[in-house]
């Protein structure tokens, strides 16, 4: 079961907020009711009072003196099992920040751009309310936290000393790169864990050492695409990386000679910088493994021409491996591109067919009357990892089971590794072969 307390800060909301994935109208301003829910607020704030004990000039007797002691070790067992109370109560709690931006909206008239603003946080909350549900199910209930970080840098600041997060045991957010930063520069509790769970930016951008970066970064699909080539290089092949001028191709490229060596020593392995350098180094008896990181359409063109044509003509064995935004570009007008045995990685291992993500959107939909999107299943990944390993290890034993406790969801696969300057990063890629006119998750 999920015992649920929604925050704005430092207000009340009611839950099961809507989503924004629909395709017509009557959906979209189905889901303008959703954030008008979270609009229904109510300050809270609690009255505390201050009892002093009377003055006592007299004299205390021995059976005074007794009362007085055992008065005095119940009221320190009392106050150690409030302690120990509020520790597990921390332990349990979850803050969930989003962006949710409901300071934009106008005297609390919601239309449809608002619920488009608010669509990503929406999506994400409702998945991760469903992941949270299902790990609570036999176990005691978390208590959730919702607040709006507005994506404000600065409200993010004073939002990480705030009486919510320090009573909170799991940090989950902000989203965004500057959120990020300022909330965890600011942050009281430097051992408390705070999950980044969309932003891709490398994690040594923010330095935060309790930081756990949920999406590979450039550098880990850059490592992931290195072990792939080392492993399906065989002796007398040559491997080929193409270096264009492009950033994405400079940033993709950078340390992935030493990363295929560190995988496999043994390779031959040379880099160039052109196209004529690229044909003078084909091999016309082993396999050409040709690494490319351009994003460039008129560099991925000319390539992708030169190589076809040396395949077809010449009869030049290539295998192509290029960069992850790949997977965005139409290679219609490339007929053969297929016979270049094109490879790419992907941070999603997302399988629609799946009897996990079957269930999971029957699940979604009977909740929410619409499909769920990939910030849904990002969102239920997330709550079922951290939810599973609370409820087995308890929140002070999380941080040491993160590197050990691997996790294949429905949308990602996690596998942390930790670094004492910038905290823990998901190393898990996955790989994705063009084939059919477009690439496919392997």
């Amino acid at each position: 079961m999920l015992k649920e307390s929604t925050e704005l800060y430092m207000t009340s909301v009611q839950n099961h907020l809507q989503q924004l994935s629909g395709n017509n109208s009557l959906k979209k301003f189905y889901l303008i009711y959703a954030v008008s829910l979270l609009l229904g607020v109510s300050a809270c704030a609690p009255k505390s009072s201050v009892l002093r004990a009377p003055s006592h000039t007299g004299q205390v007797s021995s059976k005074e003196s007794k009362e007085s002691k055992i008065a005095a070790e119940k009221v320190a067992a009392e106050k150690e099992a409030l302690a120990k109370q509020k520790e597990l109560e921390v332990g349990r709690s979850l803050s969930l920040l989003l962006p949710f931006k409901l300071d934009l909206i106008s005297d609390k008239v919601v239309n449809e751009a608002d619920v488009k603003r608010s669509a990503l946080a929406l999506d994400f909350y409702q998945g991760f309310e469903l992941g949270l549900e299902e790990v609570s199910k036999n176990s005691t209930p978390f208590n959730l936290k919702v607040i709006d970080s507005k994506d404000n840098a600065y409200f993010n600041s004073t939002l990480a000393s705030s009486e919510q997060i320090e009573n909170s045991g799991l940090i989950i957010g902000p989203i965004y790169p500057l959120e990020i930063k300022s909330f965890g520069t600011n942050l009281t509790n430097k051992d408390k864990l705070v999950i980044n769970p969309l932003a891709a930016s490398p994690a040594s951008e923010f330095g935060l050492n309790n930081l756990v970066t949920i999406t590979p970064s450039i550098k880990s699909h850059t490592n992931g695409l290195a072990k792939r080539i080392a492993m399906e290089y065989i002796t007398g092949d040559v491997i080929i990386i193409y270096n264009t001028s492009d950033n994405d191709s400079r940033q993709f490229l950078n340390g992935m000679l030493g990363a295929i060596k560190e995988n496999k020593s043994n390779v031959n392995i040379i880099s160039v910088s052109s196209l004529s350098q690229l044909n003078e180094k084909l091999s016309s008896t082993g396999s050409n493994l040709i690494v490319s990181g351009t994003t460039d359409k008129t560099q991925l063109n000319s390539m992708i021409n030169n190589l076809s044509k040396k395949n077809i003509e010449s009869g030049v064995s290539i295998k192509l491996y290029g960069h992850p935004l790949w997977d965005r570009f139409d290679f219609s007008n490339h007929p053969n591109f297929y016979s270049l045995q094109p490879v790419i990685t992907t941070e999603s291992s997302f399988k629609s067919w799946s009897s996990k993500a079957k269930i999971f959107k029957d699940s979604y939909r009977q909740k929410f009357g619409i499909s769920p999107s990939e910030q849904s299943y990002k969102g239920y990944d997330v709550a079922v990892y951290f939810g599973t390993l609370i409820n087995k290890y308890g929140i002070d034993n999380l941080k040491s089971k993160l590197e050990s406790e691997s996790f294949i969801g429905i949308y990602n696969t996690y596998n942390f590794v930790y670094n004492d300057s910038w905290g823990f990063t998901n190393e898990s890629v996955s790989y994705k072969e063009y084939m059919h006119g477009g690439f496919q998750l392997q």
